[in-house]
């Protein structure tokens, strides 16, 4: 069992390698080796990377306390559902009351990868390229298509 300590370290060097593994690749094709995720220029949408125990995730999350919002800005994505998934090359899944484990609902189209956990060093090589390259497919759907979905 880890201490407090030596699982924030792994889940430090976890980041910390990802960054620098995916940094080198997005430079390599002439973007920014830094992620979309928060700036979106939509406040209620974000692109998320999770990992922990039990799985890794790829998706957009739709945050904000006002459920009209939430489910109009769910609602403009479903109508681009066979774009998104084509693009992701996966079938997403697509909850529109997703719960967090501090409780809070929001909303969630994502990918995941099952059976790997964080705290295994020997499952990084396996996420890596999970993350990379499902953010990279999601950043390509989002940025030709955020325009659209603003309000």
């Amino acid at each position: 069992m880890l201490t407090r300590d030596e699982s924030k370290h792994l889940r430090e060097e976890f980041w910390e390698r990802f960054r620098n593994y995916s940094a080198v690749r997005r430079k390599q094709k002439g973007k920014s080796g830094l992620w979309i995720m928060n700036h979106t220029k939509i406040p209620q949408l974000k692109l998320k990377f999770e990992f922990g125990k039990e799985k890794a995730i790829v998706g957009i999350d739709i945050e904000t306390r006002n459920v009209d919002k939430r489910i109009e800005l769910f609602g403009k994505l479903e109508q681009f559902k066979t774009i998104l998934e084509t693009t992701m090359s996966v079938e997403l899944k697509w909850e529109l009351e997703y719960n967090l484990e501090n409780g809070k609902s929001i909303s969630r189209i994502y990918t995941e990868k099952s059976d790997v956990n964080i705290y295994n060093k020997e499952d990084w090589p396996e996420v890596f390229p999970f993350l990379y390259k499902n953010m990279m497919k999601l950043e390509k759907f989002y940025e030709e298509y955020w325009e659209v979905l603003k309000y």
